[in-house]
């Protein structure tokens, strides 16, 4: 549309307007130099929520995001409140690049490091934090859900398919996040141990 109209380009140009940005269906076209040209020309402390999908598996070099451009996004949009993104390699990156401004945080089917969410041990950090989906993201283990429960305040977690998590790390859960309201154990190898820790 924006090519079609000249008016209709120049509101599509206004940085402001970028409150909400899915860049997720151009994920085939997008890389990470194309990334850094839309955070500069584009992203400003306007930016409340973006999602993402990286090139998890896709047989491409490279992926999306990097430890500089969530760097240049944390002080572009430092008012950022959800982040989403799917199927994307980030092993190079740290929890601590993003905006700790963040309410939600998504990385369903991506590949983290092992302690990944460590820094949330920080006082103060990510203390908006209300909501984490890592649905699907096959290396959290144990320590990761306990590292989580750092953020105290997180009403939902999302763990469907995370097989190697235990009943341990969920009854540590149980025990911290007295405020969670949801909790997805879909395809996670409980027994009704962990059942009976959170009824309790």
């Amino acid at each position: 549309m924006a090519r079609v109209c000249k008016r209709w380009k120049r509101l599509a140009y206004e940085r402001p307007l970028w409150k909400r940005v899915d860049l997720a269906p151009y994920s085939r076209r997008l890389d990470g130099r194309a990334m850094w040209r839309i955070v500069r020309q584009f992203f400003t402390p306007s930016l409340k929520s973006l999602t993402l999908a990286g090139h998890l598996h896709s047989g491409r070099t490279g992926e999306i995001v990097s430890t500089p451009l969530l760097l240049e996004l944390k002080s572009r949009a430092a008012s950022l409140r959800h982040f989403c993104i799917t199927t994307a390699d980030l092993t190079g990156v740290n929890l601590s690049d993003l905006p700790e401004s963040l309410v939600t945080l998504e990385t369903r089917n991506c590949e983290i490091p092992p302690r990944w969410f460590k820094s949330l041990e920080l006082d103060g950090a990510f203390r908006n934090l209300r909501a984490v989906d890592l649905s699907c993201c096959s290396r959290v283990s144990d320590p990761d859900v306990i590292d989580i429960c750092h953020a105290s305040s997180l009403k939902v977690v999302k763990l469907s398919w995370c097989y190697r998590i235990s009943n341990s790390s969920i009854q540590h859960l149980s025990e911290k996040l007295t405020q969670l309201e949801r909790l997805d154990l879909e395809g996670c190898k409980i027994t009704d141990v962990s059942l009976h820790h959170i009824g309790s």
